[in-house]
Order: C-alpha cells, then sequence, then structure tokens
C-alpha cells in the first residue's frame, strides 16, 4: 500500500489554478433562487443543543465542533445547532453552572430539542443533573474520559464516544523511530486528569516488552522543565500528556501549547495525544482527532434523528485516530520518511518539482505567471489589490472587532512607539491597566450582548477621555491598557485623578442606567528601559490588587505589592511539601462546660512554621491551598493528625469531643465521608466523638449535593456544628434542613457583649431558637471572666476562648479534664 503524504504547502501550487473556478461557483450558487427554500424550510429542520465543556478557543473542543458542523451523509437536513459554552476551566465551581441552568432555562423557555450534544465530561455530567431542562431528550456525548455510566446512571436515550487515547501504537512507532532509546520521560498534570493519564501509560507499557527505563514527572506547572530537561540523555524520549499551567498562578496551557512549551525548552523527540500537537513540536502517531471524533459524533446524531433509539447504538470506546508525522521534526531528528507506518499522513514536507503529483499543478502555475508578467496592467492591479489585502489583514490581526481599537497583538507595537516619542521629549511611559469590576455579574445578569454593549460605550468613553498622546488597547474581555507618556510625579498624579474620575457618570444602555466602578493598575518605567512584559505583568497584578476593595481605584505597582505576591506564591509552592512533609501541627483549644467545671470538647486549630517565613498565619495558608487546589489534602492532613492526638482523651469521663473545621471543597467534593469513614476506621477514632464545623456559606451553593454529604456524615456518627454563626446567611430553614447538631456564635458578638445591649438581645435568640430546635450552642472569643459569668446567665453553657486558654500543642492536653486553675 502506498503513504498517503498530505503537504501544507500545495495550496501555493493549487491555489491560483482553483481561484476562478471556486469563485465562479459561488457566483452560480448565490445567484440561484431563493424560491427554492419556502418559509418553512428552518421550521421542519431539527433543533440540536450543543453543549461545550470549556470555552471557544480550546483547541479539542473547536475540532470536534467542526466536525460536528459538517455534518454530511444522506439523512435528515442539517439541524441548526444551538451552542452554548460552560467554561467550566476558568469558573469550575457549582455556583457557576447554577447560573448557566438558570441562563438556558431563561434562553430556551419556549424551545423543544430534538437532540443534545455534549462534549467532555463536564457537560454530560451538567446534562444528566438537569432533568427538569433535559428529561427525555436523547444525548449524543464525546470527550468522556472515564466510564460514562458513573455519570448518566439510568438516563436512557444516552450513547457517545470515550475519549481513549491508543498510547500503546505510538509507543511502539515512537521506539522504532529512535531505536537507540534508553529513556522514557511521561510529563503529565498534577490532577485527576493526569492521575488516568499515568494509568493509560502504565497500562500501555504493560503490553510491551521490557525495554526503555521510565519516568513520571508530575507536574503542578511547567517552570523547572527546562532545567530537568537539559539534564537528560541524549537516548530519550519525552511524552508530553495534558494540560499544564506554565506557573503555578496562571491557568493551564491547552496540550499543544505544553508540547511547545516543552519543545522550545529541548532539542529531544517529544509526542503527544492530540493532533493538533502536531506542527507544534511533537514528531507524530496514533493521535486523537478532535475533528474525527466531531463527524463520528454527528453520524451517531443522524441516526438518532432519523429514528433509531440510542439505546441501539453502542458506545464509541475507542477515539478515532489519526495517524499524524510532522517532517520537520522527522527531518531534524534524522528519521527518514519511509520508516513511517502505512496510510501516515505527513504534515510540513516542502513541495518538490520531481513529485509526480505536482507536475500539473506546476505547469498551471507557470502558466499563470506567464500570463501575469504579459500584462503589467494585471501586475498593477494585482499588486494593490494584495497590498490593501495585507493592510486589512495586519489590521483585522491588531484590532479588536467589537471596539475597532486595537487588541493585544498590537500592544508591542505600541509601546515602541510610546518609548521612542517618550526618548526625544525626555519622558517616561505609564502603562494602565484598567478591568470593570463585577463584569461576569453584569453578563450572568443580562447576558453577553448586554456585555458587549458595556464594552462598546466603554471604548468610546475612553476615546473622549484619552490625551492626544495617549495610546488605547482592548487587552481583552473586560480589560483595556491605556499608555501614557508623562514627565514628573504630578503629570502621574494628574493621570490618576484622571482615571478615577473616569467612571462618574453611569452608562447608559439600552435606556437603562447601569453603575459601573472599575479596577486600576499602573507601572512606568523610563524609556531606555521600557519592558513591556514587566510592565504588564506590574499593572495586572496591580489591577488585582485594586479589585479588591470592588470599586473604582488606581494602584500604583510598589514593592509591597511585588513582596506580597511573592510571598504568596512562596506559600503557595511550600505547602505541597509542607503537608508531605508533616510540618503542619494540630494545637487543640478546650471548649469549657461551665456548669460541670469540665472540658467539654476541643477545637483542633492547625499551625504552620514555615523553615524561610516563619510562622505563617491559618487565613493566609489555608487561604493559599484553597486557590491553589491542596485543600483537600490539607484537610486530610489535620483531620488524621487530630484524631491521633485526640485517642488519649476517648477514656476521659468528662467524654469530651473533637471538633474539626472542613472546608467548602470537602463539602462539595463528593468523596469526602468515605474519605472519612475509612480515616476513622483506621485510627479507631469513634465516629460519636468528632464533630465537624462547617461555615454558613458553604451551604449556599449545591444545596442538594450539600444535604446528602451532610446526611452521610450524620449517618455515620458524626456530628455537625455551624462555624461562625450569624456572619454569613442565617435562617431557621437550613438549619432544619442540614439538620444541624451545634451552633458557635461568632465571636462578633461577643467581643463587646457586656456593653452593647444590641449584642445581647442578639445572643438571647439565637439561644433561644437553638433551645427550640434541640441544638447546642457554643460562643467563641471569651476573653474576659465578665464575658463568660454574663453569657452562662444568659444559658450558654459551652465556652470558648483566650479566657480560659489560648490554643496549644495537642500533647499539652493530654490527660486532661479540667482547665488548670490559673486558666479558669
Amino acid at each position: 500500500m502506498p503513504r498517503t503524504f498530505v503537504h501544507l504547502h500545495a495550496w501555493r501550487l493549487r491555489g491560483l489554478i482553483r481561484t476562478t473556478a471556486c469563485a465562479a461557483a459561488c457566483m452560480l450558487i448565490a445567484a440561484a433562487p431563493a424560491s427554492q427554500a419556502g418559509p418553512g424550510a428552518q421550521a421542519a429542520r431539527p433543533q440540536v443543543l450543543v453543549l461545550m465543556s470549556y470555552h471557544p478557543g480550546h483547541s479539542w473542543e473547536d475540532r470536534i465542533l467542526a466536525g460536528l458542523n459538517e455534518w454530511g451523509g444522506n439523512g435528515p437536513a442539517k439541524p441548526v445547532f444551538h451552542t452554548e459554552w460552560m467554561d467550566t476551566k476558568r469558573y469550575p465551581g457549582m455556583e457557576q453552572r447554577q447560573r448557566l441552568a438558570r441562563y438556558l432555562r431563561d434562553k430556551y423557555a419556549h424551545q423543544r430539542f430534538d437532540l443534545i450534544a455534549t462534549v467532555d465530561d463536564n457537560a454530560l455530567e451538567f446534562v444528566a443533573r438537569q432533568d427538569a431542562l433535559f428529561g427525555g431528550t436523547p444525548v449524543v456525548f464525546s470527550g468522556i474520559n472515564g466510564d460514562p455510566a458513573q455519570i448518566v446512571g439510568d438516563r436512557p436515550k444516552v450513547t457517545g464516544i470515550l475519549e481513549r487515547f491508543d498510547l500503546t501504537r505510538t509507543l511502539r512507532t515512537a521506539l522504532s523511530l529512535h531505536p537507540g532509546t534508553r529513556h522514557l520521560v511521561f510529563i503529565t498534570p498534577q490532577d485527576e486528569t493526569g492521575a488516568e493519564l499515568r494509568n493509560g501509560v502504565d497500562t500501555a507499557l504493560a503490553l510491551l516488552p521490557p525495554g526503555p527505563q521510565v519516568e513520571h514527572w508530575i507536574a503542578p506547572d511547567l517552570s523547572r522543565i527546562g532545567e530537568r530537561l537539559q539534564q537528560q540523555p541524549r537516548d530519550t524520549l519525552v511524552f508530553v500528556l495534558g494540560s499544564i499551567p506554565a506557573q503555578a498562578d496562571q491557568p493551564p496551557l491547552e496540550p499543544e501549547e505544553v508540547t511547545a512549551f516543552v519543545h522550545e525548552r529541548t532539542a529531544l523527540p517529544v509526542y503527544s495525544d492530540l493532533d493538533t500537537s502536531v506542527g507544534r513540536g511533537a514528531v507524530g502517531g496514533y493521535l486523537n482527532s478532535g475533528l474525527e471524533t466531531g463527524r463520528l459524533q454527528a453520524a451517531m446524531a443522524r441516526r438518532i434523528l432519523e429514528g433509531q433509539a440510542p439505546s441501539q447504538i453502542p458506545y464509541v470506546r475507542e477515539t478515532p485516530l489519526a495517524l499524524l508525522f510532522d517532517y520537520q521534526q522527522l527531518h531534524r531528528l534524522g528519521v527518514n520518511t519511509r520508516h513511517l507506518p502505512e496510510g501516515s499522513t505527513l504534515l510540513n514536507e516542502p513541495a518538490s518539482i520531481f513529485d509526480s503529483e505536482y507536475r500539473q499543478p506546476l505547469i498551471g502555475f507557470s502558466l499563470v505567471v506567464l500570463l501575469l508578467l504579459a500584462s503589467v496592467a494585471i501586475l498593477v492591479i494585482r499588486s494593490r489589490v494584495l497590498a490593501e489585502r495585507q493592510q486589512a489583514l495586519h489590521y483585522q490581526a491588531t484590532h479588536d472587532d467589537l471596539t475597532g481599537l486595537p487588541n493585544r497583538q498590537g500592544l508591542p507595537e505600541l509601546l515602541q512607539q510610546a518609548a521612542r516619542n517618550a526618548a526625544g521629549e525626555q519622558e517616561h511611559v505609564a502603562l494602565v491597566m484598567l478591568g470593570l469590576n463585577r463584569f461576569k455579574l453584569i453578563n450572568d445578569t443580562y447576558g453577553h450582548a448586554f456585555g458587549d454593549a458595556i464594552v462598546a460605550a466603554m471604548a468610546e468613553r475612553l476615546r473622549r477621555w484619552r490625551a492626544q498622546r495617549e495610546a488605547l488597547v482592548r487587552f481583552g474581555g473586560d480589560s483595556f491598557v491605556i499608555v501614557s507618556p508623562f514627565r514628573g510625579e504630578q503629570a502621574l498624579e494628574h493621570l490618576r485623578a484622571r482615571c478615577e474620575a473616569l467612571f462618574s457618570t453611569p452608562f447608559v444602555i439600552n435606556g437603562q442606567r447601569i453603575p459601573v466602578t472599575a479596577a486600576f493598575g499602573m507601572s512606568s518605567a523610563p524609556p531606555n528601559a521600557l519592558d513591556p512584559e514587566r510592565l504588564l505583568r506590574e499593572a495586572d497584578t496591580a489591577m488585582y490588587e485594586a479589585k479588591r476593595n470592588r470599586r473604582t481605584q488606581v494602584v500604583t505597582f510598589d514593592r509591597r505589592i511585588h513582596v506580597r505576591t511573592t510571598r504568596q506564591f512562596q506559600i503557595e509552592a511550600s505547602l505541597p511539601d509542607a503537608i508531605a512533609r508533616g510540618e503542619i501541627e494540630v494545637y487543640f483549644q478546650p471548649i469549657l462546660d461551665t456548669t460541670r467545671g469540665c472540658i467539654a470538647g476541643f477545637e483542633a486549630l492547625a499551625r504552620w512554621q514555615h523553615p524561610e517565613l516563619g510562622a505563617i498565619p491559618p487565613p493566609e495558608f489555608i487561604r493559599a491551598a484553597t486557590e491553589s487546589g491542596h485543600i483537600g489534602a490539607l484537610t486530610q492532613c489535620v483531620l488524621r493528625k487530630a484524631c491521633l492526638d485526640f485517642l488519649p482523651h476517648l477514656a476521659s469521663p468528662a467524654q469530651p469531643y473533637l471538633a474539626v473545621n472542613v472546608s467548602v471543597s470537602d463539602i462539595y467534593g463528593g468523596e469526602f465521608p468515605a474519605q472519612l469513614a475509612k480515616t476513622l476506621a483506621s485510627l479507631g477514632m469513634p465516629a460519636n466523638r468528632l464533630v465537624l464545623e462547617v461555615t454558613e456559606d458553604m451551604l449556599l451553593g449545591d444545596e442538594q449535593l450539600a444535604a446528602e454529604t451532610l446526611a452521610q456524615l450524620r449517618a455515620q456518627g458524626v456530628r455537625i456544628a455551624i462555624d461562625d454563626f450569624g456572619t454569613g446567611y442565617s435562617s431557621m430553614g437550613y438549619l432544619s434542613h442540614y439538620q444541624v447538631h451545634i451552633i458557635k456564635i461568632d465571636r462578633s458578638f461577643v467581643r463587646n457583649i457586656a456593653t452593647s445591649p444590641q449584642d445581647q438581645k442578639i445572643v438571647r435568640a439565637i439561644i433561644s431558637m437553638a433551645a427550640d430546635l434541640d441544638l447546642s450552642v457554643i460562643t467563641e472569643g471569651v476573653e474576659t471572666q465578665e464575658q463568660s459569668a454574663l453569657l452562662r446567665s444568659m444559658g450558654c453553657v459551652l465556652q470558648q476562648g483566650y479566657v480560659f486558654s489560648r490554643p496549644q500543642p495537642a500533647a499539652q492536653w493530654a490527660g486532661m479534664t479540667r482547665l488548670p486553675a490559673a486558666a479558669g
């Protein structure tokens, strides 16, 4: 069988010949009578909802969508596609999905869908949970990594395509192309997808005879990959799988971007699992093809729309593959294309005049060139057209469609021009990053079209506002950049004042007054030291500092901000190792039964003594754990240590309990109850001696999931306490709905209770309500004997605070049932 080689450069040889024919065909089609498509043709077409898990520009999903849109076949007419994007990479929480459900319910209130096509796990899971919206509608899915039955359950009318990469054939091919290979390096992300990828790698390796040494590099980010690659021997193959951020505080790069990132930092052969990575640094192989997946998903959808039941269409358990190779990479590595598998598609091979398949296009091209050379007039006209087209393409590439302003691709050129002009005038250059506050809420409330109208109005206001020598850029989304030359601190202060006055007048959109605020981040540099990347990074950091206040404010980047962001990065980077090495300590603070005079329980509190930063306040490293995705590991670490330290208290006649705080990620993680049961069983810790403290706010997300999780915990015998009660959205309704056992009155109501009648009334009301609901009450933050006595007189027996004891290492409380006399 001859190999099939597709050359990306062939269009240069064939294009001119086909252009005239294509243009004529398009004109004939456009001139065809419109009467053939009657008024009811649109209404008769099937209606299909296409739900994408991620965002436009995500290459895997974009190519699946392209395959779907091809439709093809001889079945029913191409349906009307209603495409929606969940954007779960930027907004993975349940709150975003609830807003999406409301958005779809409102948008398609009067729309009936004949079929739903979902792409990737999040979209299928969303549809499976939304019976009220999509119950009974057939579903064809694609891109599911695991077992679809775990997502759809017993829901009928579901079929689709699983995403399973055939790494075995790519491994065999790679080893045959590089016979001297002695080492294999697999770079995968540090998340659940990475774990699945590593399992697939190990399964594939098990099917091969013993050979090269294998290393798994589990990468939370790519910051140190280059250094490690430089240390690898030349007989190493590198496999890059999954989405990984370039830096710890950045969103993940797409798989083909990760491949390109790694390829730029090593001369070793690089392989991947997606066809889009070929041409971005990957050598090639048997690769997942989003385009072929979309085409297959469209074929399955056609069968259902033709009347076939989804249950009669079995799951496709192997992702459609493309056998692709990059000629440039093969040439760089000295691999002969004759050694490629039969049926390979070769990208980026240069055209050759000696190839028979190009002979006819070359003859045609030569004739066209001769004809063009024969007519000076045609050459002049053509050169003008090409120049205008090039100018139009350059404008399109460097300007934003919505606002007409330069976009982020045009920013470097503007900064260079500003630097040249400022150098001649002995001025500095200021870069201001502007971001609208709570712009996502506007989009969620009024729709994206309304949000676009605000962005367009913002651009028009900026045009009228800017000074003569200032430049504007729409950086993306709701972000704008202002480039302004200035001389002296007074001019810079004037720029700040102008920025803060920019939003003094509300916007009027469609006759509706919309008050908008913005955060401004400012950075500056002299023209001879202007570094565009540094200016953007500093202005962006300062803008997010300003966004914390959610009001119109200008923050200038300084060392204080740099120190804080550096510290935050250092904490997040050190936290996983600190958890693994046991650096997180557990302190106990007693909860006193003031009637019996004994210790009723202990609250476990995490403490971290960083080897370089010293003692880190718990709110700081807990926030870092939450934002970096390590809060689950931190909770498990604290829980296990606290239970171990509490075991000696099980024999105490006072029967104290142990209280441990859990986060919203634990409650909504789904696996927490099972993990807790396993931990308690392994340690011999009775569940009825454990109290889990949750905050009010974490119960306001997915109510059904929260209720199910708490019910599983109660079924084990664990008690539930509401921490910081009164500071969130307190209501008797959710106390009854979630069946909690204890409420802890927040310290803010205790601080001034001796002198504040209002706080006394609130505390009495909470105690009375708790008594009616048979709930125990604990007051936090008791710091004086006067406060303690007053609370006892109100009926609050259980108390916690510095008046009794500060948190101490757990070992210091071993064997104690009462507080020392000095403390009580």
